[in-house]
């Protein structure tokens, strides 16, 4: 049998739960910090779009808020989710088994077409796709063997 305190302190931590749970949801303004996690982006990303004037905001005394949509927004747009899809140079190593020096000077000679993304190439799948059919190997016909 629990008694009155144990009771009263599984009673305060499912209200303080709740609480949380609701001021998350029915708070209109975020922090930098805050707007780094939701778009998975590092914290000093945020302030430069925020000194930048990419990403609009309140200052109050020497705190930065920004609202909830205009966060969602540039979680979106600016965000990690918002990268380019494709291929890192470190990703097409494992894929086909060649140096990062090799990829990267295919890369910069143009052959492998890409984008630069912050500091990594991105190639895309059809680039990829395309890259590979140029150095793809013609089938000897038989004919050619019989002659």
């Amino acid at each position: 049998m629990m008694t009155k305190k144990a009771l009263d302190e599984i009673n305060n931590e499912i209200t303080n739960e709740m609480t949380d749970e609701m001021a998350d949801e029915q708070r209109e303004y975020l922090s930098p910090a805050e707007v780094a996690k939701l778009a998975e982006v590092s914290y000093g990303t945020v302030k430069r779009a925020l000194e930048l004037g990419e990403l609009a905001a309140y200052r109050i005394g020497r705190r930065f808020f920004v609202e909830k949509t205009t966060a969602e927004e540039f979680a979106l747009h600016k965000g990690s989710r918002a990268r380019a899809e494709g291929y890192t140079i470190r990703q097409l190593m494992s894929k086909l088994s060649l140096s990062y020096a090799y990829i990267s000077e295919l890369v910069k000679s143009g052959e492998l077409k890409s984008h630069k993304v912050g500091r990594q190439y991105i190639i895309s799948e059809q680039d990829f796709q395309e890259f590979m059919q140029t150095k793809k190997l013609a089938p000897k016909s038989t004919d050619d063997a019989d002659e």
